[in-house]
């Protein structure tokens, strides 16, 4: 598994504006690439940030999303909601268990 983060930080007043866009461009293009095993999105409204995590079977599936160009239309499209840039972040799956 792979599994990789990106940190963003909003702008108060377009927290919610910046996580409907979020939604509408990766959220449903995600779910169909191959190899993608969740994606997720969780929102601090009172720090106005999110975290989008990604995890994908192989690191292959996920830069293959990237190449898309998926994140750079995003970006290019929330870049004005943003307090600056955002923060990508890959992790290694140490342990993981469902109950």
């Amino acid at each position: 598994m792979y599994t990789a983060t990106m940190h963003y930080k909003f702008k108060s007043e377009n927290l919610e504006e910046a996580c409907t866009l979020w939604e509408k461009e990766i959220f449903a293009r995600a779910g169909k690439q191959k190899g993608c095993v969740r994606m997720q999105f969780l929102v601090d409204h009172k720090k106005s940030e999110a975290m989008a995590i990604g995890t994908w079977e192989e690191p292959e599936f996920a830069a293959a999303f990237m190449r898309t160009g998926v994140f750079k239309n995003l970006l290019e499209k929330i870049r004005p909601f943003l307090v600056e840039d955002p923060l990508p972040h890959v992790w290694e799956l140490r342990f993981f268990e469902e109950f």
